[in-house]
């Protein structure tokens, strides 16, 4: 019966109408081509990979699986996933402490201040949400700096051993991202391009920010500005930062003691005497009083501006009343800010503070200095990284080396080392070079051409880069890297 009725050409026609929507269906549905340079997650790692947050978190896989030291791994955007078969439990998945190798280091504070703390190390207070979801040192790992600052990235980032964290200042407050050790860690190796905001850079000078985690639960870099300087130690011997809209300080020794200076005073703002209370909040205001019945009149919306942002101590005493300033702007000052209400601007935007900070800057020119002390170069002195490019490497490829030397005192680079680099192949031959000095950033990279004859693939290059200064005993790091030829 239904040979029958194939062989009817209705039903065919129905049939192959059938076939043709839904093969168009499926051209319509199917999933879209992988983004270049991604791979599939693999198998292994499927389960450890969505419990972390997958794709949203740790990025798309950008390698296929491979071996290193014993253990299965699979880089993705922002980590590599290792499963060691020996282990059992938990600790057969591990995130691969990359940032070991980024050549970032930066001494924990003797007094570190915030709602976490961690070795030393305050966490911003923004990454603490995704610190505790990643299961805080057992997938993070440990602090490697304090929050800082990052002008060139416009965001504030803090460097871990798995994993790096960062809020772009562009972003919402609270919307935090991991930065892209992976491809950092990969690449020649792999062909997958991050988002510019997400990019881990080799330039690390920028100093710590320790006053970061304090400006966050003040109101953060949005209502206090971008930071213009790095802290300093101004002539009153406190440490000092300027940013944008404020000066902070603070002594060296206790950062956690956190301080703005009244800058609108150093910057001459006129005082006008206070007077007696006039209005009440019927009519938008709130009296301060500051010397017995006399005060100032402050406008509700700066009063809850204040209140937002560290009350009356943060803020200090009104200086006179709101008056005009500019067009539709009016100023009311306070001892250490200036607010501006703008009637033109969206009803978020018309209450912001007064960049008084980039105004003390210009009048006194302050910067931080630093000062070349001289001490002896040895390895208990210094902070020294050496790593190759890539831990992976054809064996018809050249491979760079890239070394970094701050003093471990204050994590100042170190100019103009010089430095020999050693290879040892398996069979006990040597071959030298000499690395150029470091720059100002205590940096030196070389490239050496493939070694001949090539070794063999899976052959481990073992690499020493030995300092060239004078030393009871040589300032040296050994590491090694795999000649390893892709299929």
């Amino acid at each position: 019966m239904l040979a029958k009725l194939l062989r009817t050409p209705s039903i065919i026609v129905v049939l192959l109408l059938a076939a043709i929507l839904l093969a168009g269906c499926d051209s319509t549905d199917a999933a879209p081509l992988p983004e270049p340079g991604t791979y599939t997650v693999d198998t292994v790692f499927r389960e450890f990979y969505a419990s972390l947050g997958g794709r949203d978190t740790l990025g798309p896989a950008i390698s296929a699986l491979f071996n290193y030291r014993n253990k299965e791994c699979q880089y993705v955007q922002n980590a590599m996933m290792c499963f060691d078969p020996l282990a059992e439990g938990i600790a057969r998945f591990m995130l691969f402490p990359l940032g070991d190798s980024l050549g970032i280091y930066e001494a924990p504070e003797i007094s570190a201040a915030g709602n976490l703390v961690v070795d030393g190390y305050p966490i911003y207070e923004e990454f603490e949400e995704i610190y505790h979801r990643l299961y805080g040192p057992l997938y993070v790992g440990r602090p490697l700096t304090q929050p800082r600052y990052n002008g060139n990235g416009s965001r504030i980032e803090q460097y871990f051993q798995n994993v790096g964290l960062y809020r772009s200042v562009n972003d919402p407050p609270g919307e935090v991202h991991l930065l892209s050790y992976g491809v950092f860690a990969c690449s020649a190796d792999c062909q997958f391009v991050p988002p510019q905001s997400a990019i881990v850079t080799a330039n690390i000078s920028s100093a710590s920010q320790p006053y970061l985690s304090q400006v966050a639960r003040l109101g953060g870099l949005n209502v206090f500005g971008m930071p213009l300087t790095n802290p300093y130690v101004a002539p009153d011997g406190n440490l000092e930062q300027i940013y944008e809209n404020v000066v902070l300080y603070s002594p060296q020794e206790d950062t956690s003691s956190l301080q703005l200076r009244p800058v609108a005073l150093l910057l001459g703002v006129p005082v006008h005497p206070p007077g007696p209370e006039l209005r009440s909040q019927a009519e938008g205001v709130v009296f301060y009083p500051t010397d017995g019945d006399l005060g100032y009149h402050v406008p509700l919306v700066f009063d809850y501006f204040i209140a937002q942002h560290g009350g009356r101590e943060i803020s200090g005493k009104p200086l006179g009343e709101i008056s005009p300033f500019n067009g539709t702007l009016y100023r009311q000052c306070f001892v250490n800010y200036c607010l501006y209400f703008d009637s033109s601007a969206a009803e978020s935007l018309q209450v912001r503070m007064a960049p008084l900070g980039l105004d003390y800057l210009n009048q006194t020119q302050a910067a931080p200095v630093v000062e070349s002390t001289p001490f002896a170069l040895e390895a208990q002195t210094i902070h020294m990284v050496a790593n190759p490019g890539t831990p992976r490497i054809p064996a018809d490829q050249s491979q760079r080396f890239d070394l970094f030397v701050v003093r471990l005192a204050d994590n100042q680079p170190i100019p103009n080392i010089e430095s020999e680099l050693t290879l040892t192949m398996q069979n006990g031959i040597q071959t030298t070079y000499q690395l150029p000095p470091t720059d100002t950033q205590g940096r030196a990279s070389l490239t050496v051409p493939p070694i001949e004859p090539a070794p063999l693939n899976g052959t481990v290059i073992s690499f020493k880069v030995c300092l060239n200064v004078p030393a009871d005993s040589p300032v040296c790091k050994s590491d090694s890297y795999l000649i390893w030829n892709f299929q």
